[in-house]
Protein backbone atom coordinates (compact mmCIF):
# COMPACT_ATOMS: atom_id res chain seq x y z
CA UNK A 1 0.00 0.00 0.00
CA UNK A 2 2.83 2.40 0.88
CA UNK A 3 4.71 1.77 -2.36
CA UNK A 4 1.52 2.08 -4.40
CA UNK A 5 0.72 5.41 -2.71
CA UNK A 6 4.18 6.78 -3.44
CA UNK A 7 4.02 5.56 -7.04
CA UNK A 8 0.62 7.16 -7.65
CA UNK A 9 1.78 10.46 -6.15
CA UNK A 10 4.99 10.44 -8.22
CA UNK A 11 3.06 9.70 -11.41
CA UNK A 12 0.59 12.50 -10.69
CA UNK A 13 3.42 14.96 -10.14
CA UNK A 14 5.20 13.84 -13.30
CA UNK A 15 2.00 13.98 -15.35
CA UNK A 16 1.20 17.46 -14.05
CA UNK A 17 4.70 18.69 -14.81
CA UNK A 18 4.68 17.40 -18.37
CA UNK A 19 1.42 19.04 -19.38
CA UNK A 20 1.52 22.18 -17.28
CA UNK A 21 0.71 25.47 -18.93
CA UNK A 22 1.54 27.68 -15.98
CA UNK A 23 3.23 27.10 -12.61
CA UNK A 24 3.15 29.38 -9.58
CA UNK A 25 4.35 28.90 -6.02
CA UNK A 26 2.92 29.88 -2.68
CA UNK A 27 2.81 29.57 1.07
CA UNK A 28 -0.09 28.59 3.31
CA UNK A 29 -0.96 28.32 6.96
CA UNK A 30 -3.80 28.26 9.40
CA UNK A 31 -5.77 26.44 12.06
CA UNK A 32 -6.15 22.66 12.38
CA UNK A 33 -9.07 21.16 14.30
CA UNK A 34 -7.91 17.55 14.63
CA UNK A 35 -9.18 14.35 16.21
CA UNK A 36 -8.55 10.61 15.99
CA UNK A 37 -11.48 8.30 15.31
CA UNK A 38 -12.53 5.54 17.77
CA UNK A 39 -10.74 7.05 20.79
CA UNK A 40 -13.03 6.92 23.84
CA UNK A 41 -13.73 10.26 25.51
CA UNK A 42 -11.71 12.25 22.97
CA UNK A 43 -12.21 15.79 21.83
CA UNK A 44 -10.71 17.85 19.01
CA UNK A 45 -7.23 19.33 19.39
CA UNK A 46 -6.55 22.79 17.97
CA UNK A 47 -3.14 23.29 16.35
CA UNK A 48 -1.55 24.86 13.27
CA UNK A 49 -0.47 23.92 9.79
CA UNK A 50 2.24 25.66 7.72
CA UNK A 51 3.50 24.81 4.29
CA UNK A 52 4.34 25.56 0.70
CA UNK A 53 2.80 24.56 -2.61
CA UNK A 54 3.23 24.63 -6.37
CA UNK A 55 0.08 25.39 -8.36
CA UNK A 56 0.22 23.83 -11.81
CA UNK A 57 -2.45 25.17 -14.16
CA UNK A 58 -3.46 22.31 -16.49
CA UNK A 59 -6.33 23.94 -18.40
CA UNK A 60 -8.47 27.02 -17.97
CA UNK A 61 -10.50 25.32 -15.22
CA UNK A 62 -8.24 22.54 -13.90
CA UNK A 63 -5.10 22.77 -11.75
CA UNK A 64 -2.97 20.38 -9.70
CA UNK A 65 -1.44 21.52 -6.43
CA UNK A 66 1.27 19.40 -4.77
CA UNK A 67 2.06 20.61 -1.25
CA UNK A 68 4.55 20.15 1.59
CA UNK A 69 2.80 20.88 4.91
CA UNK A 70 3.72 20.64 8.60
CA UNK A 71 0.50 19.66 10.39
CA UNK A 72 -0.20 19.53 14.13
CA UNK A 73 -2.75 16.75 14.68
CA UNK A 74 -3.88 14.42 17.48
CA UNK A 75 -6.62 14.73 20.11
CA UNK A 76 -7.49 15.84 23.63
CA UNK A 77 -8.90 13.43 26.19
CA UNK A 78 -12.04 14.46 28.03
CA UNK A 79 -12.50 13.68 31.72
CA UNK A 80 -13.01 11.24 33.39
CA UNK A 81 -9.84 9.74 31.84
CA UNK A 82 -7.35 12.42 32.90
CA UNK A 83 -7.94 16.13 32.92
CA UNK A 84 -5.92 18.26 30.50
CA UNK A 85 -4.48 15.27 28.59
CA UNK A 86 -3.39 15.83 24.97
CA UNK A 87 -1.89 13.48 22.40
CA UNK A 88 0.06 15.61 19.91
CA UNK A 89 0.75 13.87 16.58
CA UNK A 90 2.83 16.06 14.28
CA UNK A 91 3.15 15.17 10.61
CA UNK A 92 4.83 16.30 7.43
CA UNK A 93 2.04 15.84 4.89
CA UNK A 94 2.38 15.64 1.11
CA UNK A 95 -1.05 16.20 -0.44
CA UNK A 96 -1.61 16.43 -4.20
CA UNK A 97 -4.87 18.27 -4.78
CA UNK A 98 -6.73 18.39 -8.09
CA UNK A 99 -8.58 21.71 -8.28
CA UNK A 100 -11.55 22.71 -10.42
CA UNK A 101 -12.13 26.45 -10.83
CA UNK A 102 -15.82 27.35 -11.06
CA UNK A 103 -14.69 30.94 -11.66
CA UNK A 104 -11.07 32.13 -11.86
CA UNK A 105 -10.98 33.06 -8.15
CA UNK A 106 -12.95 30.14 -6.61
CA UNK A 107 -12.02 26.45 -6.68
CA UNK A 108 -13.11 23.08 -5.32
CA UNK A 109 -10.39 20.51 -4.63
CA UNK A 110 -9.84 16.86 -3.81
CA UNK A 111 -6.85 14.56 -3.69
CA UNK A 112 -4.70 12.01 -1.89
CA UNK A 113 -2.29 12.73 0.94
CA UNK A 114 0.67 10.88 2.39
CA UNK A 115 1.76 11.88 5.89
CA UNK A 116 5.01 11.12 7.71
CA UNK A 117 4.90 11.17 11.52
CA UNK A 118 7.69 13.37 12.91
CA UNK A 119 6.64 13.49 16.59
CA UNK A 120 4.08 11.85 18.88
CA UNK A 121 3.79 12.98 22.50
CA UNK A 122 1.30 12.69 25.34
CA UNK A 123 1.15 15.88 27.41
CA UNK A 124 -0.43 16.20 30.84
CA UNK A 125 0.04 19.00 33.39
CA UNK A 126 3.41 20.06 31.97
CA UNK A 127 4.76 16.50 31.63
CA UNK A 128 5.49 14.97 28.24
CA UNK A 129 5.93 11.33 27.20
CA UNK A 130 7.25 10.22 23.79
CA UNK A 131 4.71 7.98 22.02
CA UNK A 132 6.34 7.76 18.59
CA UNK A 133 6.88 3.99 18.90
CA UNK A 134 3.13 3.54 19.50
CA UNK A 135 2.12 5.10 16.17
CA UNK A 136 2.84 4.13 12.58
CA UNK A 137 5.33 6.28 10.71
CA UNK A 138 3.12 6.81 7.65
CA UNK A 139 -0.50 7.82 7.16
CA UNK A 140 -2.51 7.83 3.94
CA UNK A 141 -5.67 9.86 3.49
CA UNK A 142 -7.92 11.93 1.26
CA UNK A 143 -8.68 15.62 1.35
CA UNK A 144 -11.61 17.70 0.10
CA UNK A 145 -11.80 21.47 0.19
CA UNK A 146 -12.47 24.83 -1.38
CA UNK A 147 -10.66 28.12 -1.72
CA UNK A 148 -10.93 31.68 -2.93
CA UNK A 149 -7.96 33.74 -4.18
CA UNK A 150 -8.17 37.52 -4.49
CA UNK A 151 -6.47 39.43 -7.35
CA UNK A 152 -3.42 40.31 -5.22
CA UNK A 153 -2.63 36.59 -4.68
CA UNK A 154 -3.89 36.39 -1.08
CA UNK A 155 -6.59 33.81 -0.47
CA UNK A 156 -8.61 31.82 2.05
CA UNK A 157 -9.41 28.13 2.14
CA UNK A 158 -10.95 25.27 4.04
CA UNK A 159 -10.20 21.56 3.75
CA UNK A 160 -11.19 18.33 5.45
CA UNK A 161 -8.63 15.49 5.51
CA UNK A 162 -9.64 12.04 6.64
CA UNK A 163 -7.28 9.15 7.18
CA UNK A 164 -7.72 5.86 5.37
CA UNK A 165 -5.15 3.88 7.34
CA UNK A 166 -4.90 2.81 10.98
CA UNK A 167 -2.30 5.06 12.63
CA UNK A 168 -1.95 3.11 15.90
CA UNK A 169 0.86 0.54 16.00
CA UNK A 170 -0.25 -1.28 19.16
CA UNK A 171 -2.56 -4.23 19.72
CA UNK A 172 -6.16 -3.14 19.32
CA UNK A 173 -9.33 -4.31 17.62
CA UNK A 174 -10.19 -0.69 16.82
CA UNK A 175 -8.88 1.22 13.81
CA UNK A 176 -7.67 4.70 14.71
CA UNK A 177 -7.64 7.23 11.86
CA UNK A 178 -6.79 10.91 11.59
CA UNK A 179 -9.60 13.41 11.07
CA UNK A 180 -8.54 17.02 10.42
CA UNK A 181 -10.45 20.17 9.45
CA UNK A 182 -8.26 23.05 8.23
CA UNK A 183 -9.09 26.75 7.93
CA UNK A 184 -6.44 29.13 6.69
CA UNK A 185 -4.88 31.59 4.31
CA UNK A 186 -2.54 31.23 1.36
CA UNK A 187 -0.44 33.56 -0.75
CA UNK A 188 0.56 32.92 -4.34
CA UNK A 189 4.03 34.42 -4.82
CA UNK A 190 4.56 36.55 -7.92
CA UNK A 191 1.15 35.74 -9.30
CA UNK A 192 -1.69 38.23 -9.30
CA UNK A 193 -4.38 35.95 -10.76
CA UNK A 194 -5.04 32.27 -11.19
Amino acid sequence: MKRLSLLVTALLLLQCGLFAQDISFGAKGGLNIADVTNVSNSNARASIYLGAFAKIQLTENWAAQPELVYSGQGYKADPPIISDFTVALNYINLPVMLQYHLIPEFHLEAGPQIGFLVAAKAKNDGNSVNLKDDYKGMDFGLGFGLGYTFDMGLGIGARYNFGLTDIYDGNSDERYKNSVAQFGVHYIIGKKKR
